[in-house]
């Protein structure tokens, strides 16, 4: 008799992510990078990037110059795809809110408190209660 063992993706995280920030200012410029990263990223095929081997794991040229104008150094190359994957990303005031079924949110954590914001992560299906928090 064998036992099969597998692993399967079909159980969705339901992930909230919320950064609180000082100033809407800097909630609003997350967002604008989000975006500009967002493009350059779904431009560069980044999907592909987090599949290769270490040693081809590599910025773009553009993505490269991209980064230096944003004065952003803690993403890598396969934080990239969490910024293409399927999210949805809701400013209002000072927090932003980004709800997902995926499990890698490391890229947002990053840009979050990098621009100084307090950050808060938690699954909606173990904390339902505030409709705004799930998706």
């Amino acid at each position: 008799m064998k036992i099969w063992n597998g692993y399967g993706s079909e159980h969705s995280m339901n992930l909230v992510l919320i950064g609180k920030f000082k100033r809407v200012q800097d909630a609003e410029k997350v967002v604008k990078d989000i975006d500009k990263l967002s493009d350059q990223a779904s431009k560069d095929d980044s999907h592909s990037i987090s599949f290769g081997a270490p040693e081809d794991q590599r910025f773009s040229d553009d993505m490269l110059s991209l980064l230096h104008r944003l004065n952003l150094y803690t993403l890598g190359p396969n934080d990239l795809d969490q910024l293409v994957s399927d999210h949805h990303l809701d400013l209002e005031g000072d927090q932003i809110t980004v709800t997902t079924d995926e499990a890698e949110v490391s890229a947002f954590v990053k840009l979050f408190i990098e621009a100084g914001a307090k950050v808060e992560v938690f699954s909606a299906h173990d904390y339902p209660s505030d409709p705004d928090d799930a998706s």
